[in-house]
């Protein structure tokens, strides 16, 4: 039997999406798998919230807190984090959001879910505290993916370029697929999308895309592709931009009037997710123009809700969505607006694209991912 510790502190906390998501998913894949092994979840603050797994004899929570002002996240995971874990006697932890301890005595497992955090975000606005969080993934990220017994990522994109950007054995890294959390099904109810259109007073036919704190998201760009629409089509179709983090979004907005079509955009700020399932039903095409991605979850998520795909053809984007979506060159406003419009136009595209989509995203499972994962437990342990 394993005593398996993960570090849980993004299941407390309110940002969605991205390391909230896969930490959140992975937890539960695991207790559905595994009944053997106990668990020690080390969170950095009190939460009633849903996730807790009910299996208490082999999940218990640590409330390893964040003490210190702007520096409590570095001082809670390369000090307190450690000594948690030594008292706790786990055999190995799980960092599943990229950075770890440096020194921590025991084998570890990293999640790597890209290397983008190797070029940190730029551009106005940007506040103290975020920038030296970058600085201190710049500097921790690559010793402990180094000092990892393994390495899990979520594509094999991601693999290679942890393999070459960061000379890690590739005996070592190992690739565990995410997959669209049970919320994010089709619809068939017309109340429910008439009552989240009227909740965040939408017209009935719109254009959703996503944005978040990092620039690669690319919501400028898909402005742009929505400014290069035929006005007919901009005035069927508003565009909804829906943000997990608010950074990047008041920058934007104030671009709008130059555009011109300000009344025809819609930024819509910590949807949550139920919310944001219904969107992806209700939404008449999602685009995800990104600059980069590990793996790209968001359009797997509108797949399983049915909703056509346009996504950028770089980086894991081929790989993950394999021809179910409609790629296109994410630099390329124009080759992105005539992509939107054919999908908009043309219902034997749409409906070929929702057919593939929904096909697609069931290849992909978070129990799947759990039984990976444990595998990968069991590699840095040596135990297989």
């Amino acid at each position: 039997m394993m005593r398996i510790g993960i570090d849980a502190r993004f299941l407390t906390h309110p940002q969605l999406g991205g390391f909230k998501t896969y930490t959140e998913n992975l937890i539960a894949g695991l207790a559905a798998v595994d009944r053997n092994n106990e668990y020690v979840l080390y969170v950095d603050r009190l939460s009633a919230e849903r996730w807790r797994p009910t299996d208490r004899r082999t999940f218990v929570t640590r409330v390893v807190p964040a003490t210190l002002p702007t520096l409590g996240m570095p001082w809670r995971e390369q000090i307190l984090l450690p000594l948690q874990a030594a008292h706790d006697r786990i055999d190995l932890l799980h960092s599943p959001t990229l950075t770890a301890p440096l020194r921590l005595g025991r084998p570890s497992v990293v999640t790597a879910h890209d290397t983008f955090w190797r070029a940190p975000h730029r551009g106005p606005g940007r506040r103290v505290k975020r920038t030296l969080m970058d600085a201190y993934n710049r500097y921790v990220s690559p010793r402990a993916i180094r000092r990892a017994a393994a390495v899990i990522t979520v594509s094999h994109t991601a693999k290679a370029s942890i393999i070459a950007e960061l000379g890690v054995s590739s005996e070592r890294v190992f690739v565990t697929y995410e997959a669209p959390p049970p919320i994010y099904v089709p619809v068939a109810d017309p109340l429910r999308l008439t009552s989240v259109r009227r909740k965040y007073d939408l017209g009935d036919r719109f254009i959703l895309g996503m944005g978040s704190a990092d620039p690669r998201k690319n919501v400028g760009g898909l402005l742009r592709a929505y400014a290069a629409l035929p006005p007919p089509i901009r005035m069927q179709h508003e565009l909804v931009v829906v943000w997990a983090h608010d950074t990047l979004m008041a920058e934007l907005a104030t671009d709008l009037p130059g555009l011109g079509f300000t009344e025809r955009v819609r930024f819509l700020n910590a949807v949550p997710s139920e919310d944001l399932a219904l969107l992806y039903n209700a939404a008449a095409v999602f685009v995800f123009p990104s600059l980069g991605e590990g793996f790209g979850l968001p359009p797997l998520e509108a797949m399983a809700c049915g909703t056509p795909v346009i996504a950028a053809n770089n980086s894991a984007m081929p790989e993950i969505l394999d021809g179910a979506g409609w790629l296109v060159d994410a630099g390329d406003a124009r080759a992105l607006a005539a992509a939107l419009e054919r999908v908009l136009s043309d219902k034997k595209v749409r409906e070929s694209l929702i057919d593939a989509g929904r096909k697609r995203a069931a290849a992909f499972s978070w129990t799947k991912c759990a039984e990976e994962t444990l595998h990968v437990y069991r590699k840095a342990l040596r135990l297989v």
